[in-house]
């Protein structure tokens, strides 16, 4: 199973050169007639804006980056690698773009959310505040990435899903519907996660943490271990399924050395 995870983010510093500085050889950075590069904006290496993209305020698109289409890059996000952004998507304030990521459609990503690797955002889905995509992960729909939440691998995250809080999401599975995967999560195959609609038409999530307990995942502010309180919320069934987790989950938990 997984075992203990460190996330790492990657700063390059280097030394820019204006956005107006085009190479009209093709070797250097390009910027398209019909494309909006203001404010500050930074276009330096291979980099390449255009289309009718529009790179506002203190960002940067550099390496063999892409902005391109109706695409917005804003605040001091960043462009990297061979990153492309498309479609009318957006990555604004802190956000970073780096490797082969490609985000399009009307995709968001905002705050301090990054997305490397081979990572895919696309359709409405939402990355922000300080989520990490990465592997060959997927995000489409009206998915919600958020919190401190880590999403790798060749998870797909679709539907309605949020993934938030300290999740952890890896392997080749996938994730839609109203799934709410919260605080604690380590969720590495389809068996570590259950959604159940309760009598009352409520639907909650139950799913495997790091240290093999149940955690549970009603909304973006009602999420985490399962405690006293949490279960006396659920109806007879539910309450069961927890149980039958528990001992399930607590067979599999991850012992890390000290």
């Amino acid at each position: 199973m997984i075992g203990h995870r460190t996330r790492t983010r990657t700063v390059v510093l280097e030394k820019t050169t204006p956005a107006a500085t085009v190479d009209a050889h093709g070797d250097g950075p390009q910027i398209a007639d019909t494309a909006r590069v203001t404010a500050g904006a930074s276009v330096t290496g291979h980099g390449r804006v255009g289309g009718q993209a529009v790179a506002v305020g203190k960002v940067t698109v550099t390496d063999d980056a892409r902005l391109t289409d109706h695409a917005i890059l804003a605040g001091t996000a960043t462009l990297r690698g061979r990153a492309t952004i498309s479609g009318r998507a957006t990555a604004i304030e802190k956000a970073s773009l780096d490797g082969d990521a490609w985000v399009f459609g009307r995709a968001a990503i905002a705050g301090n959310a990054s997305i490397g690797g081979h990572a895919q955002v696309f359709g409405d889905a939402q990355v922000d505040g300080g989520a990490v995509i990465g592997g060959h992960a997927w995000m489409h729909g009206n998915a919600h990435i958020t919190g401190e939440a880590w999403v790798h691998g060749r998870s797909q995250i679709g539907g309605r899903a949020l993934i938030c809080g300290t999740a952890v999401i890896a392997g080749a599975l996938r994730i839609g519907g109203d799934a709410v995967i919260g605080d604690g999560a380590d969720i590495a195959s389809a068996a570590d996660f259950e959604t159940h609609r309760l009598s009352w038409g409520e639907t909650v999530t139950l799913y495997r943490c790091d240290n093999g307990t149940v955690g549970i995942g009603r909304s973006a502010t009602d999420h985490g271990p399962i405690t006293g309180r949490s279960t006396a919320m659920l109806n007879t069934v539910t309450s069961r399924r927890v149980a039958e987790l528990a001992e399930i989950w607590a067979t599999l938990a991850v012992v890390e050395p000290e």
